[in-house]
């Protein structure tokens, strides 16, 4: 047996099938194949070899038998069992040459393997300082997204210009080349100035409008937008202005105040003093998050790794599926849903295969430092997990640990390494970019066996990292291979051992 490493973290297994070998595998196909025909003269599985050769060919005999030397080669390599732990996916056959009877030919197996990964220094990272500061506007803003429910609204006088905060009420219509679009056309439409809501530049030219008054506001169309047909390009919108308005909040008298129901709120002061340490509990937990999410990308674009095809795929099938299982519960077609999020089925592919490669990375990576910081989670941690649920959802503590034991040791071993690394992380105003790990990647000569992979990942041991508050659709898992249950089956794949024979005859 000859075993060479391949690029993308692959094994190849190669052995030589003897004659003797092959005929003792042919024997066997014919066993499994006769029974399977009716030939006139014999009952079914009762033909004598000879007989079914005459009518179909040794050649017939030659998937079959192949699938046998496969399965047995199988049973070969996974006898080291060390090796066999490092097993991802399922075994690939790679056959070269068309087996011939009477002469020996090689026959290979293929197999994608947990990656070398060689971590950069995470320790010496920098970050971007926290800001935690409410400034008196965002107070301001705060108190003022909870008081606008009794703001009042009243006409300016005649001849006053709009100003940024004013209400505006007006129609327009816009035009791209001088066409009008879909959805670029309303009427009697407020809008409150300043606030954002329109493409740049529109709201801006707004003001200074006054009532009756017509303008042709010149915009461009961001390029991310989201209708295709319009993204990047110059258009014309055609506003005529009906109404302005001035928007008065309500005065913070301790009676207001008190009924505003904030808590440890009774006038105007406490009540500031309330959405002051609201909003920076906030943004306490999101400097949070973004310092931690930082750090994953320095790390991730610093490590040396060369990942194997099929963690990512697994991971891109779960993001496609997540989409398709959105679009089922809407009932609507997966097409569909893709022109609804305005992007085509190909850019959505691409995307889903970019996404499944960072995850994919992530889970190798933060494995790694799981194990290198000692960051398992404890039998007591994982205990104490499950005795929480059990107040709530009235299991025992044996349940729960049965029922979300990898759910527990993921969730734990997450908030670890989210500490760990915020931890050894110096806060600084302007970060230094990580160095990059030192060391090669692995790379082999490239072989056939590493242009498809389509098996399911081995079972195996998951570090599921929790998602953060802030990114919650950025599913982030780390796993750790412990077993090698499916690889190490006694059977390669037989459908696609037979395309294989068949191929190679």
């Amino acid at each position: 047996m000859k075993i060479e490493n391949l690029e993308h973290s692959q094994k190849k297994f190669t052995f030589e099938v003897t004659p003797e070998e092959f005929e003792k595998a042919l024997d066997k196909a014919f066993t499994t194949e006769v029974a399977k025909v009716s030939i006139p003269g014999f009952r079914k599985g009762h033909a004598p070899r000879s007989v079914f050769e005459k009518n179909y060919g040794v050649e017939a005999l030659y998937s079959t038998a192949l699938d046998v030397i496969l399965n047995d080669k199988v049973q070969e390599v996974v006898k080291d069992q060390e090796l066999a732990k490092t097993f991802i996916g399922q075994f690939r056959p790679v056959i070269d040459e068309a087996p011939v009877r009477g002469k020996a030919f090689k026959i290979a197996l293929a197999i994608d393997v947990q990656p070398e990964v060689k971590l950069p220094d995470y320790k010496a990272i920098e970050v971007k300082e926290k800001d935690l500061v409410a400034s008196d506007k965002d107070v301001d803003d705060a108190i003022k997204a909870i008081t606008r429910k009794d703001a009042k609204k009243a006409d300016k006088r005649a001849g006053s210009k709009i100003a940024k905060g004013d209400y505006a009420t007006f129609d327009f219509v816009g035009t791209v080349d001088g066409v009008e679009f879909e959805g670029g056309k309303a009427e009697n439409y407020e809008l409150e100035i300043g606030s954002g809501q329109f493409i740049p530049g529109f709201e801006d030219q707004m003001i200074g409008m006054k009532v009756d008054e017509v303008k042709d506001l010149n915009v461009k169309f961001p390029e991310e937008y989201q209708a295709k047909d319009l993204a990047g390009k110059d258009a014309v919108f055609k506003v005529t202005v009906h109404k302005i308005q001035k928007e008065t909040l309500p005065e913070l008298t301790e009676e207001y105040v008190k009924s505003l129901n904030v808590a440890g709120a009774t006038d105007e002061a406490s009540l500031k003093a309330a959405k002051k340490k609201e909003i920076e509990d906030r943004k306490a937990v999101s400097e949070k998050d973004r310092q931690f999410n930082e750090i994953i990308q320095q790390i991730l674009d610093a490590t040396e790794i060369d990942m194997p095809q099929t963690l990512i795929d697994e991971r891109a099938n779960q993001f496609k599926a997540q989409y398709q299982n959105q679009a089922k519960a809407y009932n609507i077609p997966f097409a569909t849903f893709l022109q609804i999020m305005g992007t085509t089925e190909e850019e959505f592919n691409k995307r889903a295969l970019e996404d499944g490669e960072r995850q994919a990375k992530f889970n190798v990576v933060a494995s790694a430092i799981i194990e290198a910081e000692k960051l398992t989670p404890t039998n007591d941690e994982l205990t104490k997990a499950a005795e929480e649920d059990a107040k709530a959802n009235h299991r025992s503590k044996e349940q729960n640990l049965q029922a979300n034991f990898q759910r527990y040791w993921s969730n734990i071993a997450y908030s670890k390494l989210v500490e760990c690394l915020l931890g050894y992380a110096k806060e600084v105003k302007e970060p230094k970019t990580l160095a990059k790990a030192e060391g090669k990647k692995t790379t082999a000569k490239k072989s056939t066996a590493t242009k498809k992979t389509t098996t399911k990942s081995t079972e195996e041991k998951a570090t599921t990292a929790k998602k953060t508050t802030t990114k919650k659709a950025s599913s982030t898992t780390a796993k750790k291979s412990t077993t090698a249950k499916k690889t190490t089956s006694t059977t390669a794949k037989k459908t696609t051992t037979k395309k294989a024979a068949a191929k190679a005859e």
